[in-house]
């Protein structure tokens, strides 16, 4: 009897299932419960799970059903979403009579540019070298003739601005003094932003320790004594926060700037704040930067400096406004509360833009960035606002990506919102009465489609659900009744997962699996399907056919 035969029928779960089985530490299975039907018991399934920790299956008509648990309806909602894409660049593509005409009309000056930026970086490295000659110690203030010298590179520095088309910036307000407001935060939306702040304040920042060991860039970030991070590392952010706060404190270091967002964006919102500006607790000028266009918007998001800066090259003139806002002095409750600080500082500088505030992070720009590599299309559904998804599901960028990953290899027309047919099709679950049930648990709106948000925020909720959790115990107990060592074998799984999910998009994943090890315990095999929730249903199929053996 093949497992598609078997599961011809809907399959129910029993609610007691939720409230009165127990466990047996031992294995992680049910130790002791009997479930029954209310109804027709032509048509009931009793899943036995005796002593000794093994499940032994019965039915009236003496076929092996399985009593499975498809519906949670305890499942959280789906986590609201923004509209806004607050990494794409809205002139992502080169092309258009406008453009081409620009081009050649100015490639003339492109020419004439990038001659003069190689000027200015060659005169800017020497002032910078001689300003560094023989200073050895990063953690002291640089001394005041050493900060002179480095005139000559900001004088250089706007000379490169000037190549870029900022023959002028317009600045509204005035920086207040370093002694009222130690600290500067702004939004970040280009390459060029640290440019200008380092010509019109020349100030301390916080930057990638990844920056140090760039041509050129390492040398300047030396020369403005950077504070350096390294994202992925939480006793390298910890160390950054102690040293902002150090320098804030200490009058002889120039102001600090920091971007808050800890990435680039196009402009058209203020995502998520980092708490390294607040934590310290000093007053907080914010300064926003705009850059009005028409037709080529310069933010550096979703497109490569390579095909960036020749375009921007090619714009006779760029626009860059800076608006210095009113110093923000923390409250005694801000002080002891840096995120509601931070709330207050983002409002602040968002209604100074008039864009909304989104709870996107530079895990979105991650997955953004990926998304296309993957040849997936434009979408917003590409990015999750990643601190939301922290907040209410505890979900990390590398998991996001992981997902990101299993969703294009479903997705197989890349078209970013999965069908019916893929999904199933990827599942092998095509003639399974599993498939509708299965599809149903992820199109949470009921599009008829499933798109990467569903995805994602079913996976991790089904995974954490206490209802999936007890399948899980049930399915490996199912699987193990007869080995005496309470291991599953993975040969014979590998063996029937080639019959039931032939042709299956999903066999890449269902083959790693396999691959984990001869033998899996329950423990590994837990770990592994709450990582991969959609695999249980062709596994269950799997395992029905391992028992008929």
């Amino acid at each position: 009897m093949g497992a598609i035969d078997v599961l011809s029928r809907p399959l129910l779960l029993d609610d007691r299932l939720h409230d009165h089985d127990s466990v047996n530490p031992s294995l992680g299975c049910p130790s002791s419960s009997r479930f029954e039907e209310e109804g027709n018991s032509t048509d009931m399934c009793v899943v036995d799970v005796q002593d000794s920790g093994r499940s032994a299956v019965s039915s009236a008509n003496s076929k092996v059903k399985w009593w499975s648990a498809w519906e949670f309806k305890d499942l959280p909602p789906l986590p609201a979403s923004s509209p806004v894409d607050p990494f794409r660049n809205s002139s992502y593509k080169f092309g258009g009579a406008w453009e081409v005409f620009k081009a050649v009309l100015c490639s003339p000056l492109l020419v004439v540019r990038v001659i003069l930026i190689g000027v200015f970086l060659f005169l800017g490295f020497l002032c910078t070298k001689l300003a560094l000659w023989r200073w050895e110690s990063d953690h002291k203030a640089m001394p005041r003739w050493r900060r002179d010298i480095m005139w000559g590179t900001r004088v250089c520095a706007r000379g490169i601005l000037f190549c870029f088309g900022f023959h002028w910036i317009q600045r509204i307000g005035r920086p207040a003094p370093r002694e009222v407001a130690p600290i500067l935060v702004s939004n970040h939306v280009s390459f060029i932003d640290p440019m200008f702040y380092f010509f019109e304040l020349f100030p301390t920042i916080v930057s990638s320790s990844s920056h140090n060991d760039r041509l050129f860039v390492g040398t300047i970030i030396r020369s403005m004594q950077v504070i350096p991070v390294d994202r992925l590392s939480p006793a390298s952010r910890k160390s950054a926060i102690a040293e902002i706060k150090r320098r804030a404190m200490c009058s002889d270091f120039p102001r600090l700037l920091l971007f808050p967002e800890a990435t680039t964006t196009n402009g058209k919102a203020l995502i998520s704040f980092k708490p390294g500006a607040f934590v310290p607790g000093f007053p907080i000028q914010p300064v926003v930067v705009r850059y009005p266009h028409v037709h080529f918007d310069l933010s550096w998001g979703n497109i490569s400096l390579k095909s960036l800066i020749p375009r921007m090259l090619l714009q006779f003139h760029n626009f860059m406004q800076v608006h210095y806002l009113p110093v923000i002095y923390p409250s005694s409750h801000e002080k002891s509360h840096p995120a509601d600080y931070a709330q207050r500082v983002r409002y602040a500088m968002a209604r100074s833009l008039n864009v909304p505030e989104t709870e996107h992070s530079y895990g979105d720009l991650l997955l953004s960035a990926r998304s296309l590599s993957l040849k997936m299309p434009f979408s917003t559904s590409f990015t999750l606002e990643m601190r939301k998804m922290d907040t209410q599901l505890q979900l990390t960028d590398a998991d996001a990506l992981y997902y990101l990953e299993k969703f294009s290899i479903m997705n197989s027309s890349r078209s970013g919102q999965l069908t019916r047919f893929e999904f199933l099709q990827s599942l092998g679950l095509t003639h399974s009465p599993f498939g509708e049930q299965a599809f149903a648990m992820f199109d949470r709106k009921k599009h008829e489609f499933v798109t990467f948000q569903e995805f994602v925020a079913a996976s991790v909720s089904l995974s954490r659900n206490a209802s999936f959790l007890k399948l899980l115990d049930l399915t490996f107990c199912h699987a193990v009744h007869k080995n005496s060592n309470e291991m599953l074998l993975m040969d014979k799984v590998a063996t029937l997962l080639e019959r039931n999910c032939a042709g299956s998009t999903s066999k890449v994943l269902v083959d790693q699996f396999c691959k984990q090890t001869d033998r899996m315990d329950h423990a590994t095999f837990c770990l592994y399907l709450k990582r991969n929730p959609e695999l249980i249903f062709p596994l269950s199929l799997v395992i029905l056919s391992l028992n008929e053996e």
